[in-house]
């Protein structure tokens, strides 16, 4: 075929492709990281890209000749790295050690003294995979159909990229570090070691690999040639390895109280037990939280609303980095839908009052209909899961006497916001504290102890996981949290 030539600005970056290559086709082959949330479906409309002064979409946009394409101003995203923990007692066996969490869309390196615990440099990015696709599902599918490969090399040469930068802020050699910790859903776990993840997608959708792994270093991280990769256990197809970090930092089966712990992101893990004992469960909340599939929707960078309120009568907002507002986070999203909730703008099936979209203020920020319904879908997957758990444990809401939300969405959003449009069951409100990046804090431990990382598999051992689908009363449990009707608090 013939080949073009596509120069990308400002980055003044050439690639040579087939005519008829998408545009966002090209951007990946000239190792670019485009965002592609929709996996170039042409559904999500993120993709736009400036074509001879024409805004266009770079899935559907084929390239027919030589062509100069000026690609959107990079946002700098906020990316949450800390996070509440058990404090370790290292065992010293190693000098210096390094903990990954990988996200679906960000990714976190914790750079550690191996004999102190000390914390010497942290990096994070976005996870290089959303070129791909917001969701797990998407790179599944990506994955099954060219193999494993092009993933795992992405979110190697990522993990590389950050343990290089981790290791200069420190001021040593790369090479001088000696094991690290990995924590990650079950689909990165296995997109990272080149592992099938076609059972991922079929009954009993349980993982290829669930078992704790010790691995050479060699070809999967840049440290020590003789280096080890410590790889937390799944707990089932979507209870990953963050969720078992999770555990882990919060030491979740020592607790007396009924405790919830939630990490809301395009899959929801959710864990409900105490020292007696737990279960896991993971929802499909999908990506509207993460920005996708939401019109204005974007991730929490500057420029996006990421708080709203009412204040006499009137709604007020935030955007980060302040100036002007670009879209919604999730947070915002979330704060959004509860005010026009409780200003009457929306009411309580989810029918907006206004038409079929809500404008903020004098923004070019706008909610619409079809916006409200991704967050009923979102918030019901949340809510149904809660409620079913706590009917398997047979316990009643106001038994449950702590929450914890783990993850970056989590740590952001106004706990009041989400009991008011039901995703939290609103008797839990006072009971809500964030605890930011746990799965990160996890993989601290086990990269600093041993026994720390014997820990977490007799945690993941222990866990009963609920596979919510398979439950007769799950569909009606599910559209029953679909409305946004307001609940009576417990005394």
């Amino acid at each position: 075929m013939d080949q073009v030539n596509i120069t990308f600005l400002p980055a003044g970056v050439t690639v040579s492709v087939n005519r008829g290559t998408t545009l966002l086709a090209a951007q990946i082959a000239a190792g670019l990281t485009p965002d592609a949330p929709c996996a170039g479906r042409g559904t999500c409309g993120k993709c736009k890209v400036l074509l001879e002064g024409r805004e266009v979409l770079a899935c559907q946009t084929a390239a027919d000749r030589d062509m100069a394409v000026v690609l959107p101003e990079a946002r700098r995203e906020r990316i949450l790295t800390s996070g509440v923990t058990a404090q370790a007692v290292p065992d010293g066996a190693h000098a210096y050690v390094l903990a990954f969490d990988i996200g679906t869309t960000t990714v976190v390196a914790y750079l550690l003294d191996g004999r102190t615990g000390k914390l010497l440099s942290q990096a994070s990015a976005l996870n290089p995979q959303t070129q791909f696709g917001a969701d797990v599902i998407s790179r599944i599918q990506l994955a099954m159909e060219q193999g494993p490969d092009p993933l795992a090399r992405c979110i190697r040469e990522a993990l590389a990229a950050l343990t290089a930068e981790a290791a200069e802020k420190a001021g040593i050699s790369q090479r001088e570090i000696t094991l690290a910790a990995v924590v990650g859903n079950t689909a990165m776990h296995h997109l990272l070691l080149g592992i099938d993840p076609t059972p991922l997608t079929t009954p009993p959708y349980m993982p290829n690999v669930s078992e704790a792994l010790e691995l050479p270093a060699a070809g999967l991280l840049p440290i020590a040639e003789d280096g080890t990769i410590r790889v937390l256990p799944n707990i089932a197809g979507f209870v990953g390895a963050d969720t078992v970090g999770c555990l882990l930092a919060t030491r979740f089966d020592r607790r007396e109280a009924l405790t919830l712990m939630i990490d809301i992101g395009t899959n929801g893990e959710i864990a409900l037990g105490d020292k007696r004992r737990r279960l896991a469960c993971s929802t499909a909340a999908g990506p509207a939280f993460e920005g996708a599939r939401i019109s204005c929707g974007m991730r929490g960078a500057v420029g996006a609303v990421d708080h709203v309120w009412l204040e006499d009568g009137d709604l007020r907002w935030h955007v980060i980095g302040g100036g002007e507002a670009a879209g919604l986070c999730g947070s915002g999203l979330l704060d959004l839908t509860a005010a026009l909730l409780e200003n009457g703008t929306i009411d309580d099936t989810g029918r907006m009052l206004c038409g079929n979209e809500y404008r903020l203020g004098g923004t070019r920020v706008v909610l619409t209909q079809k916006d409200v319904r991704e967050v009923q879908l979102a918030k019901a997957a949340i809510r149904a899961g809660i409620e079913l758990m706590a009917e398997k444990l047979g316990a009643a809401m106001e038994e449950i006497q702590a929450v914890y939300l783990a993850g970056a969405f989590g740590n952001f959003l106004d706990p009041a916001s989400a009991c008011r449009i039901g995703m939290i069951p609103p008797v839990l409100l006072e009971k809500i504290q964030g605890i930011g990046n746990a799965a990160g804090e996890g993989a601290k431990l086990a990269a600093l102890s041993e026994a720390e990382f014997a820990y977490s598999k007799r945690l993941a051992a222990g866990t009963e996981f609920l596979e919510l689908a398979s439950l007769p009363q799950f569909q009606d449990c599910y559209v029953d949290c679909l409305g946004f009707e307001e609940e009576e608090e417990s005394e």
